[in-house]
């Protein structure tokens, strides 16, 4: 079995680096935000959403909460007008859902995932439900190994120490080539991707995650992944993936410690993202091009690049703020901050004043949960991906001057009276003056689109003048930079990742 392994893995280096992919952070954040947005038109009046059989499926729903989880969104939140949310619907199907271990594990983990108690979840305790259908004798959960990686995962989640037995009885069920299959053969062929990812993600989460079988078992990935990065359910003479396999490989990549946006997994996310449908949804495979729900709540966490369990809510902000070194075409990666900037992004960045009104990028693109946007912080700006109605895009400066005004009211944010004409503009949308200065760096350095209008009065704060606009501070450091007006900006996005991760 080692030879073999080692034959393989051998020859799938060999080949691995021959994809024409390339790594692009803005599409793998444009396909998630577009996948959130969808996914939340899909909600029933009931809370739920529809399994295969077109109504509302406990299953499904709890895949649904673990992808809004994901990207930073309470699912205790998410509710048509008049109906009622994700969390309330399971609750009322928990005690006959939990009935057996593979429902009972999945409600630990939507429970875990939006910050509820899975010991009461329902008026259900979950947990010790899914402990009472261990069979001491088999070490398993449930006979079926995808459902029983899950309930490995939902003890790990609800904090509860994986048995011994429970992690051998998984290990000895690897077939030789490092697969697992979703029933338990170990007959060759029988064993599948999606099973293999969610059992490296649950043998990750127990403690395992250095495990040589572990490491097989992504030999085994290797085997099914396709030319163009995607992932197949099986090993075939042409492998075709689809959505779900490739979701659920990225995530256990993730979980395994393997960087899935690389030349050595071709770039998984980006054959993820191009699953992508126009509407947002993702499709299960390019020969079946039907906006497809469970391929889009499988898809969210691994675009999100979150890996099984959800420990509570995700701060997709904090993730975002570790460096990622992009180098593709369409992008610039700045060494100083070790993120990139890139297509949309990069050319608002490059129109909008470049560094020295935006200052270099301290984040990736990722969704916002609060704006339910895809954006990306500099250090003086927020750059903000919008989609207009007629289906064009606009990318937009967040207001981060508005945000950081004062909480209490001040006399230079009141309304003020027009100043002398020759060295002042008044806007009268804002009641406030431009003057001297800081008009002349305004009007010279991009002006209302970049800016935008004036918020307050020239004052001093922090030991220096300054005045607020809709998207900047000024500050005024006499002698500094002569040609530039001796004005500098705020670094306002530095301040909120800060305080926001």
């Amino acid at each position: 079995m080692r030879r073999i392994l080692a034959i393989l893995t051998i020859f799938l280096l060999v080949l691995a680096p021959g994809a024409s992919v390339s790594a692009n952070q803005f599409t793998v954040g444009r396909a998630l935000t577009g996948a959130v947005t969808w996914l939340t038109t899909q909600q029933r009046a009931d809370g739920g959403f529809a399994g295969f059989t077109g109504e509302s499926d406990p299953g499904m729903t709890v895949d649904a909460v673990l992808a809004l989880a994901s990207v930073g969104i309470d699912p205790g939140s998410v509710q048509q007008v008049g109906g009622v949310s994700a969390i309330a619907y399971l609750e009322s199907a928990a005690a006959r859902y939990s009935e057996k271990p593979g429902g009972a594990a999945k409600l630990i983990l939507a429970a875990v995932a939006s910050g509820r108690d899975p010991r009461t979840f329902g008026g259900v305790n979950l947990v010790a439900r899914l402990q009472r259908a261990y069979d001491r004798a088999t070490g398993l959960y449930d006979q079926q190994l995808f459902s029983n990686a899950y309930a490995l995962l939902a003890l790990a989640a609800a904090g509860v120490p994986v048995p011994e037995r429970a992690v051998q009885a998984v290990l000895e069920r690897q077939a030789a080539d490092g697969s697992w299959a979703w029933d338990g053969s170990t007959e060759p062929g029988a064993g599948d991707s999606n099973t293999t990812a969610l059992v490296i993600q649950a043998l990750v989460a127990a403690g395992q995650r250095e495990h040589p079988q572990v490491r097989q078992a992504l030999v085994y990935l290797r085997s099914v992944q396709a030319a163009d990065g995607s992932f197949a359910y099986q090993p075939a003479d042409q492998l075709v993936g689809d959505a779900n396999s490739t979701a659920l490989a990225v995530q256990a990549l993730l979980a395994a410690g393997e960087e899935p946006q690389s030349p050595s997994w071709r770039f998984a996310l980006d054959a993820l993202a191009r699953f992508a449908n126009s509407s947002g949804a993702l499709r299960w495979r390019d020969d079946a091009p039907d906006d497809n729900l469970f391929a889009t709540v499988q898809a969210i966490p691994a675009l999100a690049r979150e890996a099984f369990p959800l420990r509570g809510i995700a701060l997709p902000l904090t993730r975002a703020r570790i460096p990622f070194e992009t180098a593709a075409e369409g992008c610039r990666l700045f060494p100083e901050t070790g993120h990139s900037l890139c297509g949309p992004f990069l050319e608002a960045w490059e129109q909008r004043g470049g560094l020295a009104n935006l200052g270099y990028p301290i984040t990736s693109p990722f969704f916002d949960p609060h704006l339910r946007l895809l954006v990306q912080y500099t250090e003086r700006a927020r750059l903000e991906f919008h989609l207009k109605p007629d289906g064009s895009t606009l990318v937009m400066l967040g207001r981060l001057g508005a945000e950081r005004l004062p909480a209490a009211p001040r006399e230079p944010f009141a309304p003020a009276q027009p100043g002398d004409p020759a060295a002042c503009t008044y806007f009268v949308e804002t009641q406030h003056n431009l003057c001297h200065g800081f008009r002349a760096y305004w009007e010279q350095y991009g002006g209302l689109a970049v800016f935008g209008y004036p918020l307050s009065e020239e004052f001093v704060e922090d030991g220096m003048v300054v005045q607020y606009f809709e998207r900047a501070r000024f500050e005024w450091h006499p002698g500094s930079w002569p040609e530039r007006h001796d004005v500098l900006l705020t670094r306002l996005g530095a301040r909120i990742v800060e305080e926001g991760s």
